[in-house]
């Protein structure tokens, strides 16, 4: 067994989290679901701190420079977000509203902010859902070449799938330093993503997301006093780089 303590969520949000794992779970084999008690919750308080139980999968972390994981994990992305809609025991979301003034003060780009206070989120035709939100190779589990485990439900949101999407092209497809993106390894996870049926339509949206979150990320870790120094100086050169870059033609 798994057995998780949260530092950043609190007890409504690790139920919920695990809730939605769950019904993930029983259409997606590689998720894993999370141990449910007798009240039929998944988490509970230890302490004062949410704790959950998972089943413990044997793997190690998808290596993002192995092509052939590279692809099962666009293609699982892909599976996901297509049963991502409303599930019936769950309903729809309301796509959290997070206070970004920190990381604007912090890394001022006029550019950006103005892209983002114009940017609806999505129209009619985009899809939005339910979906991980940390979806890196440090949470897709491979044994023996094959992806065996979806694990960490603990970002999980409802909103705009290309959310999801853009980070997860930064982290499948980042350098081995972090600074920048391996634009071969970007474009082959969302050529990918598409081929498997994959509900979001590229497009040049995706990098103005990536640095955006990016910025938000380095905010929050020196926030909680929890930066790694050499990655933070990697996303602090990535925010930068990334800003004259074009992935979708």
């Amino acid at each position: 067994m798994a057995i998780r303590l949260s530092q950043y969520y609190g007890l409504p949000e690790q139920q919920w989290s695990c809730r939605v794992a769950a019904e993930f779970a029983g259409e997606v084999p590689e998720v894993i679901a999370p141990l449910v008690a007798s009240d039929g919750e998944a988490a509970f308080l230890w302490q004062g701190r949410p704790i959950t139980v998972w089943p413990f999968v044997t793997g190690a972390p998808l290596d993002r420079h192995n092509s052939l994981e590279l692809r099962q994990a666009a293609r699982l992305l892909a599976r996901l977000h297509s049963l991502a809609r409303a599930f019936p025991g769950l309903g729809e979301g309301t796509p959290p509203e997070r206070d970004e003034s920190e990381a604007e003060l912090l890394f001022p780009d006029r550019e950006l902010d103005q892209w983002l206070r114009s940017w609806p989120g999505h129209s009619s035709d985009d899809p939005v859902g339910w979906m991980h939100r940390d979806f890196f190779p440090g949470n897709v589990l491979c044994r023996a070449g094959r992806i065996v485990g979806v694990v960490d439900w603990d970002e999980v949101e409802w909103g705009p799938l290309i959310n999801e999407l853009a980070w997860s092209v930064w982290e499948f497809g980042k350098t081995a330093a972090g600074d920048a993106l391996d634009l071969a390894r970007a474009s082959a996870f969302l050529t990918e993503y598409q081929r498997a049926g994959g509900p979001v339509r590229p497009s040049n949206t995706l990098i103005p997301l990536i640095r955006a979150r990016l910025r938000s990320g380095i905010a929050f870790w020196r926030r909680v006093h929890a930066a790694d120094p050499v990655e933070d100086q990697a996303m602090v050169a990535a925010f930068t780089a990334l800003r004259h870059v074009r992935l979708v033609p």
